[in-house]
């Protein structure tokens, strides 16, 4: 993805790039819209595999407040979509959010168990966040995300990896017709609704606020059980137009808002967009990356960068009502040299310093990509014009 001198927007924005030390000179002079929420995702912790840890362990408190005062006043963000496991760490996120004076979009997340088995847990999580409604937060509750590819029941394979095949070779790889492709998503959008609308309706006997999904863009999703229409919408190799279009189809009267959008920070992660973590294979015992055919990716913070902004842009100018770019960090995914270096390998936008780093005892353990002041820099000019 190349660095471009203007990206043209309706009604006579432009965003024109090159400014003083690589960063952007923004101008939205008549922009047509200004998005609602200008946000950025935030993790608590959540278990990506079956049995395994936190993808943040240990929980500090006192970072997570750095960290969002950092997403409020340097990013100049004023949403954030705070998704994790545990409830209470949820609830300590919410409430420093709260202080910052940002929306909470409060995203309870069980990860790899059966779709059957996540009513209660959504229960527990709609008690909580109904007493921070009612202490004042502005709140929205967000019960699943993409909940095909991070539950068991729906999409065929025991693990994520699994799942995630399954999607690649149905959506992509197979000689099925189009036809045939709608009929089996539409079938797993009835095993979706099967199983959120339970789960929804239960959750508003407990939370009083507004309430959405983040769906994946295959799943084929019954809106009407929510109040605000929410899509993770990643842009791959499509064009710009293509990009733009496929939001027509969550265009349905309510606010629509891409609960998910970033790229990693390597060279050509952008044109893998979602799936741009999966050239990482594992992890070997010492540490190093084990990437696919051996090759070692070049880190790119320019390519996240301009991935970003590019989405953002385009986002904006399509007119949604708000934005969450993944994710403010991923500490599990280090920062280092060479094939140490696994923080390129993930979406964050701050790269997190080894524990045996110097740079890793400071507090921050962190220093801003540049995504994070591209982004600062767009979200603060967006403010200004929304004042």
């Amino acid at each position: 993805m190349k660095r471009r001198t203007v990206l043209s927007m309706g009604g006579g924005a432009a965003l024109m790039l090159g400014g003083a030390a690589g960063r952007p000179v923004v101008a939205f002079e008549d922009s047509k819209n200004v998005m609602r929420y200008r946000g950025v995702v935030y993790d608590v912790g959540l278990r990506f595999t079956p049995g395994g840890g936190y993808s943040v362990d240990p929980f500090n408190p006192e970072l997570v407040a750095y960290d969002i005062n950092a997403i409020a006043n340097q990013m100049h963000a004023n949403a954030i979509r705070i998704e994790g496991e545990e409830i209470d760490r949820l609830v300590t996120a919410a409430r420093l959010a709260h202080d910052a004076k940002l929306t909470v979009v409060f995203n309870p997340w069980k990860m790899n168990v059966p779709v059957t088995e996540l009513k209660e847990y959504f229960v527990q999580a709609a008690r909580a966040a109904e007493a921070l409604r009612n202490d004042g937060l502005n709140i929205i509750f967000v019960p699943g995300c993409e909940m095909s590819l991070f539950n068991e029941g729906i999409i065929e394979g025991a693990t994520v990896t699994e799942r995630v095949k399954w999607i690649a070779s149905t959506l992509g790889g197979s000689d099925m017709s189009p036809e045939d492709i709608v009929a089996i998503l539409e079938q797993k959008g009835q095993m979706i609704d099967k199983a959120l609308r339970p789960i929804v309706e239960a959750v508003r006997q407990e939370f009083g606020g507004r309430v959405t999904y983040a769906s994946g863009t295959w799943e084929m999703v019954d809106r009407s059980l929510f109040d605000i229409v929410g899509v993770d919408h990643y842009r791959s190799s499509e064009t710009t137009e293509d990009y733009v279009a496929a939001l027509d189809r969550y265009r349905l009267g309510k606010p629509l808002v891409v609960t998910e959008v970033g790229s990693c920070a390597y060279e050509g992660a952008g044109a893998l967009g979602s799936g741009g973590f999966m050239r990482l294979l594992g992890v070997n015992p010492d540490g190093t990356g084990n990437f696919v055919d051996g090759v070692i990716p070049v880190r790119s913070e320019r390519e996240q960068a301009d991935y970003v902004e590019e989405q953002l842009t385009l986002l904006n100018d399509a007119g949604v009502d708000g934005v969450f770019i993944y994710v403010f960090s991923f500490p599990s995914y280090r920062h280092g040299e060479g094939a140490r270096d696994l923080d390129m390998m993930s979406f964050s936008l701050v790269k997190t310093y080894p524990e045996d780093d110097p740079r890793g005892q400071n507090m921050p353990p962190w220093e801003p990509k540049e995504a994070f002041h591209r982004i600062g820099t767009l979200y603060e000019v967006m403010a200004g014009i929304s004042k």
